[in-house]
């Protein structure tokens, strides 16, 4: 295994960045929430388009007692539909410094709500990302700007889709019932995926908010494990939003949202999010075996017992690759690893002939691999960014943080011809474990490589929970914030 080649501080500054994006997948559920479909049986319910008025909300996103944000909802009437508009801005304090955040969605919609098309935008100083969307039929046609050029794909829409904007006042009109139970389908354009979404109402409670009292229905939201409480008020308006790890967002004025949002936020995500170990693991890139015990979770669906890993009754254990006989796997199976990507544009020419530029004549797939895993890992500034992470905007840069890293390398490796995943998990350093961002390439068997760490195997302490895009990125929610790691074993 290749030892870091940069310092500990160096390293620390951006090995903890893996959180921010997964955390911004939670404020993006709390905040935009995006696009909704109700169950089959109650369809009906939002047939009729003469509930939806138009209206304008301001909220105030605090993290715990600090104010670091607002958010503005709108909807305004079309000759043909709706325009619906949700946006945020917040300050998120990580690994010390402070990034100024913006989201941005706007929808327009058909007569009985349902989407047509969107523009949702992400930024965060000179950052950017941007993906434009329509629905056709039962694909939404997605375009996405990245490495300063468009990318078309088609998605295949499981359910029609909504914007829940529009979602409580039909609701509201139908009449919202103690104990009911909605599904939904969720497609958020930040993880470009669908996802399933369970609504409960909880009760009804009296909401006081500025001096005023409102009577309001309590309303429980799972997302992938993500429980969020929402209290409606009588119009379909959201009153208040709790979330994971003290989010939660408070219905006000647009002065009062505006004011006193702090510049420097006391609560680092980063920090907040990272998990005490409770042994000291002195040299970490020297160990061979870890034994771990999870608890606070439930480990179902994750990719936690694969590969090097060992997952039974809550027990994990992680041995450094060997070298031992490779597995043969038939080419159907590892085809998905070779394919370009939105963000891993491994068919892209520049892409490609930096990888052949890299390999040169070597014909090998290991001393291939670890060529470009050099490349990356030396050719990178390592550099905290806010973002959805593309390969070809993080080669223009040449920065990024673990994310950019894993992009990149993932692009260029199947230019090369060598299957590759991405894989989100835990690292340790510094007597904790910080989110983080890696790789796995097949070697004939899936070996690890850490681009930012320069390692390949990826040292013991790289913790799998899920491997894949953003869709499977967001499965993280059911982890931060509510994971505790116990060392059992370490040599």
């Amino acid at each position: 295994m290749e030892s870091m080649k940069f310092g500990k501080k160096r390293l620390f500054d951006v090995l903890g960045f893996g959180v921010v994006l997964v955390w911004l997948v939670m404020m993006g559920v709390l905040v935009k929430r995006s696009y909704f479909e109700p169950a089959p049986v109650t369809l009906s319910a939002y047939q009729e388009s003469s509930s939806v008025e138009e209206s304008e909300t301001w909220m105030a996103i605090y993290h715990n007692d600090n104010k670091i944000g607002f958010t503005r909802s709108r909807i305004t009437k079309e000759s043909d539909g709706y325009m619906v508009l949700e946006s945020a801005v917040m300050n998120l304090r990580a690994i010390g410094d402070v990034h100024r955040v913006s989201t941005e969605i706007i929808g327009h919609l058909n007569q009985d709500a349902s989407l047509r098309s969107f523009v949702f935008r992400l930024g965060s100083g000179m950052v950017s990302f941007e993906a434009r969307g329509r629905v056709e039929g039962q694909y939404l046609i997605l375009n996405t700007g990245l490495g300063g050029e468009t990318r078309e794909s088609k998605i295949v829409l499981q359910e029609k889709p909504f914007l829940s904007i529009g979602l409580w006042p039909h609701l509201l009109e139908k009449g919202l019932i103690v104990g009911a139970r909605y599904r939904f389908s969720l497609f958020d354009p930040s993880i470009m995926a669908q996802r399933p979404v369970e609504v409960r109402v909880v009760g009804q409670e009296t909401v006081v908010l500025d001096g005023r009292k409102w009577e309001a229905f309590k309303v429980k939201t799972t997302f992938a494990g993500l429980e969020i409480l929402t209290w409606i008020g009588p119009n379909g308006e959201r009153l208040k939003e709790e979330g994971l790890m003290g989010l939660r967002l408070v219905k006000t004025t647009e002065d009062k949202a505006r004011m006193g949002i702090r510049s420097d936020p006391e609560i680092d995500i980063v920090e907040a999010s990272s998990i005490p170990s409770n042994k000291v693991l002195a040299e970490p890139s020297n160990l061979v075996y870890l034994k771990i015990r999870l608890d606070g979770i439930d480990p179902g669906g994750l990719d936690m017992n694969t590969g090097r890993q060992r997952l039974d009754d809550f027990i994990l254990q992680i041995a450094l690759e060997s070298s031992e006989p490779k597995h043969v796997y038939k080419k159907v199976q590892l085809e998905p690893y070779l394919k370009a990507g939105l963000l891993i544009q491994s068919d892209h020419p520049r892409i490609k002939a930096l990888a052949h530029k890299i390999v040169g004549g070597v014909e090998e797939d290991e001393p291939r691999a670890r060529r470009i895993l050099n490349w990356v890992y030396e050719s990178l500034d390592k550099r905290a960014t806010v973002s959805v992470p593309n390969a070809l905007d993080t080669l223009k840069a040449r920065a990024g943080d673990c994310n950019e890293h894993a992009v990149l390398f993932a692009a260029l490796v199947r230019a090369a011809g060598i299957p590759a995943k991405l894989c989100i998990g835990l690292v340790y350093t510094r007597g904790r474990f910080y989110y983080h961002a890696w790789n796995e390439v097949f070697l004939g068997k899936w070996t690890t490589a850490d681009a930012l760490m320069g390692q390949m195997p990826a040292d013991v302490t790289h913790i799998k929970f899920v491997e894949g895009g953003l869709d499977r990125q967001a499965e993280m929610v059911r982890v931060i914030g509510r994971i505790k790691l116990t060392v059992l074993e370490a040599r």
